[in-house]
């Protein structure tokens, strides 16, 4: 447990931040090399494909068919054996030209009728560039699937827009919202402490992890704990970069990490991959495929 609250949380009074943690009774940690390799399975060599899980991703839609490519390659990457890509048909040639390890689903009008074999899935990561179409699908996913997920970008939205939907949440969801999508979600917040004050008490009130993406993004989770990431370089702002996370995200639920596991240990994964290919191609000219490159640095530096 890391006690020297760094300055970075809130330029204008870091203090103000130091004594609402410590009111709050709420311990902060910085997550470090020693916490990640704490968190990092080990892999049996022995196992099969399917030993590692199977990901179904709800995404993409006309317009945004990169972002499921993007998430579907990401996810592969980090290790999960299978993975299922939900998306329009006309996506179908675009995904399995870039990701032919892929299999894909067809969902029509971005909306997929209940699957009676959902149970063959470990995790879903729903949203990179679904749409606010899929709304159906969304609120279906939340009634009726017990699976682990992680929801980003227009899962988000359509969070912000059906409010009512939020008692749905659950331990098993991880939501990854940048500081805009939160502010939809939750109100609107002047500073980053009250930001964290709120990502605290949401985690809190539907017992759900939350990712706030951003400079040393903040994880918390539903038993009240708060992470800060230490990871990661201005390069990565850049589009398509939460899109690798959700990917990355998801293969870790896949794979059977906790949420708030896969939440800490995914953004220091995808921080480290940003800050590794910022290396070699510099961080202006670092674009989101490039993060998915550095992701097998991670696991030869991390892998047991």
């Amino acid at each position: 447990m890391n006690t020297s609250l760094p300055g970075f949380l809130d330029p204008e009074n870091p203090a103000n931040v130091a004594a609402f943690l410590k009111k709050q009774g709420a311990g902060h940690v910085l997550t470090d090399e020693k916490l990640i390799r704490a968190l990092v399975k080990p892999r049996d060599a022995a196992a099969h494909k399917n030993a590692f899980g199977h990901l179904l991703l709800a995404a993409g839609a006309e317009g945004t068919y990169g972002a499921a490519i993007l998430s579907a390659k990401a996810a592969l990457r980090t290790g999960c054996g299978l993975i299922t890509a939900s998306i329009p048909s006309d996506a179908r040639t675009a995904l399995l030209t870039v990701v032919p390890e892929a299999m894909t689903l067809q969902r029509i009008d971005s909306v997929t009728p209940l699957l009676p074999e959902l149970e063959r899935f470990n995790a879903i990561a729903f949203g990179p560039g679904i749409g606010r179409e899929a709304g159906p699908l969304l609120l279906q996913l939340l009634r009726q699937n017990s699976t682990p997920m992680v929801i980003d970008a227009d899962g988000l939205n359509l969070l912000s827009e059906n409010k009512d939907w939020l008692p749905l949440l659950s331990e098993r969801i991880v939501l990854t919202p940048h500081p805009g999508e939160f502010d939809r979600l939750t109100g609107h917040h002047t500073t980053r402490l009250e930001r964290l004050q709120t990502q605290l008490s949401f985690s809190e009130k539907y017992r759900v992890t939350v990712l706030l993406k951003g400079r040393y993004t903040s994880v918390s989770t539903a038993a009240g704990g708060l992470f800060f990431n230490t990871t990661g370089n201005d390069g990565m702002a850049t589009a398509g970069s939460g899109d690798v996370l959700t990917g990355i995200i998801g293969s870790l639920l896949a794979q059977g990490y906790e949420p708030g596991d896969a939440a800490v240990l995914g953004a220091y994964l995808h921080g480290y991959a940003g800050d590794r290919s910022a290396n070699i191609r510099s961080r202006t000219a670092l674009i989101a495929s490039d993060i998915i490159d550095g992701v097998g640095e991670f696991f030869r530096a991390f892998e047991k």
